[in-house]
């Protein structure tokens, strides 16, 4: 089973973060928020910027008590909607339901280690008493819907890719979960 595991995160583990059975591996809980736009060619996913990865990822993090979460992930996913894009109430920001909780095994770049992740994902919609965007408008107005980190809506083959249209990269993490929701062929 090790060996099954190790073979199915190694497109996100570097080979030297292979796990023996016996050692232990550090765990962490993080929420996402699953924001999309359009349907079928139109369908827009938005990710937001990160600077330590250098990477496009979705929004979310960990759940930190510290910071008030109090081992809710709802709580953390509130909290990182604040504070990553400055949105709160359920005029600026709803979360509809809780999707897919996902765990995997993969390899931290920030930390340079191999983690077990608990995963769960939300769907949330921003400004639902707006019209829905589409064309070029949601690039737009993802601009402004930030504390000072870069967003931008970007389609399926870009995260596919792991390359937005411009050459950036997209998190691998990204790209898995998008499959695992089912919105990316695997």
């Amino acid at each position: 089973m090790l060996a099954a595991l190790n073979q199915h995160v190694g497109w996100l583990a570097e080979p030297a973060a292979r796990v023996t059975a016996n050692e232990a591996v550090p765990q962490q809980r993080a929420a996402f928020a699953f924001i999309a736009t359009g349907t079928g060619q139109e369908r827009r996913y938005l990710l937001q910027w990160n600077a330590k990865w250098e990477m496009f990822n979705l929004i979310g993090g960990k759940v930190e008590n510290g910071k008030g979460d109090e081992d809710s992930f709802t709580r953390a996913i509130r909290r990182e909607l604040e504070e990553e894009m400055g949105l709160k109430g359920p005029d600026e920001c709803y979360i509809v339901r809780e999707l897919q909780q996902i765990q995997v095994r993969q390899f931290s770049y920030r930390e340079r280690i191999l983690k077990e992740y608990h995963f769960r994902l939300f769907e949330v919609e921003i400004f639902p008493t707006l019209p829905p965007m589409n064309g070029a408008r949601p690039n737009y107005a993802a601009r402004w819907l930030s504390t000072g980190r870069e967003n931008i809506f970007v389609a399926a083959a870009e995260v596919e890719k792991l390359r937005t249209q411009s050459g950036r990269s997209i998190s691998p993490t990204t790209r898995y979960i998008l499959q695992e929701l089912g919105e990316l062929s695997p």
